[in-house]
């Protein structure tokens, strides 16, 4: 999980929540321009990654449906206070599926039901200070994950946590809830990173320091694609790369 700046709310909800202000998701969602707008924002805002395991959110295509869904992060069943959960922009996140949906294009390596992650383990809990929202819990320094390259799997960086003042039982609680040490999401990331392990070698093999290396990697895979978009998992990179990562990143202003 990394930090996710939101955007401006779209004008067309604004306008839809004043003339209807009790009105639904699903009723907000039933014209599909309305549908496609926010969700086209929420992958923009996100820079294509999934808001919890970063995973790049294919687009639908010849071979399979998207693998995208809207996710509210308080509950939008809630209505114990009054306040609309449906149509709250701030509630409002992109997921990919989790691996429970068997027609999502790539189904042979994304479907891996059950072993699920993201929204789907979470279900319709109420996780508000149980687990970070990417929105507003999760600093773009230092990073409060940290990736094993062997096993893929994801882990609270302690000494990051006490530098940002946050528990790593918050963030362990996070990997926990969302199942993101799913199975599937430790092969995705194993295979990034041991892909970035071959190339580290072939860099110093050639010459280069392995900070020189590092940094070469960092500035290569640390940065957004000609659609604006991440890398998937891109915490996982920049835990592997160090430093060097940091220093890359600071380099070109990002912040989330």
């Amino acid at each position: 999980m990394k930090k996710v700046i939101k955007g401006a709310e779209p004008q067309l909800l604004t306008a839809y929540k004043v003339a209807t202000p009790q009105n639904s998701w699903e009723q907000y969602t039933k014209k599909k321009n309305r549908k496609v707008l926010v969700q086209d924002r929420l992958k923009s805002d996100q820079s294509g990654l999934c808001a919890y395991c970063e995973i790049n959110l294919l687009e639908k295509d010849s071979a399979g449906d998207a693998d995208f869904r809207v996710e509210h992060f308080h509950p939008k069943s809630d209505t114990s206070t009054g306040h609309n959960w449906h149509l709250d922009w701030q509630n409002l996140l992109g997921c990919c599926h989790g691996g429970s949906q068997s027609k999502v294009t790539s189904s042979t390596i994304r479907f891996t039901s059950p072993d699920h992650s993201c929204d789907v383990p979470k279900e319709d809990k109420n996780l508000d200070g149980i687990i970070l929202n990417p929105l507003t819990d999760v600093p773009a320094y230092p990073s409060i994950f940290k990736c094993d390259r062997t096993s893929g799997k994801l882990t609270a960086h302690s000494e990051n946590c006490i530098s940002a003042n946050i528990s790593d039982a918050i963030v362990q609680q996070t990997i926990d809830e969302l199942r993101l040490d799913a199975e599937r999401l430790n092969r995705f990331r194993r295979e990034v990173l041991n892909k970035l392990n071959l190339e580290l070698q072939s860099l110093t093999q050639s010459g280069l320091t392995l900070p020189q290396a590092q940094s070469r990697l960092s500035q290569i895979y640390l940065r957004k694609d000609g659609n604006q978009h991440w890398p998937a998992f891109f915490t996982s990179i920049r835990s592997y790369l160090g430093t060097k990562a940091e220093e890359h990143l600071r380099t070109i202003n990002y912040a989330g």
